[in-house]
């Protein structure tokens, strides 16, 4: 028996939709249905009825536990395996990929040193990844900014995600003309989007967390600006916005997390500015099976994660956000 069909099978059964299955699991609704097909063929018994909403046969609803235990096993067989070849408890975090850049080299080293008899598996992806991935592949943990908290998973805040505006300077310099240092002095508080309406600007998907935050910033001043591209990385758009392509909006923990020398680099080309911060944009947060809970090094993980959350958004005495801005 196939597992990846235990874990789509699972996923239609939650989502009572095929659709929803298929967009949390990225894959097409058709792939999805020929799974089942083969897993209800495989098991002699139909395990869904198709309707609207969609159920679970009796048989259907006894398989939806034999499934999740089977995933169960094979997970705790994994990490006896991996205990077994490092002799270490064995501790499963998935994590945004471009948070790891920000926080993972200030977490991780002293709380490996300090726990030698850890072993971390790591997973490094985009959020649509993690969201497939805390939902039907069993992380202990999980941190990120997903745009919904899946079933039977627990969220909690760790830290807001305050933007920046990223213009690069020739086109700052164009738009404000002799009012170059005025402006400059003022958006260095707080820039003023519209101000910016008829530069080019960068696009982030809008499934991501970065799409949803601009969606959110040009819904709350009623923009509809020129996209001169869109990107997937983040970080990749950054870098075009230092290039001097277009105007970009980015995560303020991903530029406190640069080295300072590179950040006065990057401030040879682009200006950044903060941005206001609206209540509706994705918080970083950490997600658990609540049903699971967190224990042993897991627990002990989440605590060092926290703290460094707790830090970061307490500025040292007399100084603010902006100062690093």
């Amino acid at each position: 028996m196939d597992l990846s069909h235990l874990n789509s099978f699972i996923a239609v059964a939650e989502e009572k939709s095929f659709s929803s299955a298929a967009k949390n699991l990225l894959m097409s609704q058709q792939a999805l249905s020929k799974q089942i097909a083969r897993l209800e063929e495989e098991l002699g018994t139909t395990l869904l009825i198709r309707s609207r909403p969609l159920s679970l046969t009796p048989d259907g609803a006894q398989f939806l536990q034999t499934a999740r235990q089977m995933l169960r096993l094979k997970r705790q067989f994994d990490e006896n395996s991996s205990r077994s070849f490092s002799g270490a408890q064995f501790v499963h975090l998935g994590i945004e990929h471009t948070l790891a850049r920000a926080i993972l080299p200030h977490v991780l080293p002293d709380f490996l040193r300090e726990h030698p008899e850890v072993y971390l598996k790591l997973s490094e992806e985009s959020p649509e990844e993690i969201q497939k991935t805390i939902s039907y592949e069993g992380v202990d943990l999980a941190i990120g900014s997903l745009g919904s908290t899946p079933a039977r998973f627990e969220a909690v805040p760790l830290c807001r995600k305050e933007q920046l505006l990223v213009v690069p300077k020739p086109i700052f310099d164009s738009l404000a003309g002799e009012r170059r240092e005025e402006l400059l002095s003022r958006f260095s508080k707080s820039a003023e989007l519209p101000f910016f309406a008829s530069a080019p600007f960068i696009r982030i998907p809008r499934q991501s967390s970065g799409g949803r935050t601009l969606r959110s910033y040009l819904k709350y001043y009623d923009l509809s600006p020129r996209f001169i591209c869109e990107l997937t990385n983040i970080e990749n758009a950054f870098q075009l916005a230092n290039s001097g392509l277009g105007v970009f909006i980015y995560a303020r923990i991903f530029w406190d997390a640069l080295d300072p020398e590179m950040r006065e680099n990057y401030l040879k080309n682009i200006y950044v500015f903060p941005l206001p911060y609206l209540p509706g944009i994705d918080a970083v947060c950490a997600y658990y099976n609540r049903d699971n809970g967190l224990h042993g090094m897991t627990r002990e993980l989440f605590g060092v994660i926290r703290d460094f959350f707790a830090a970061y958004d307490a500025p040292a005495e007399g100084e603010t956000r902006e100062d690093n801005a």
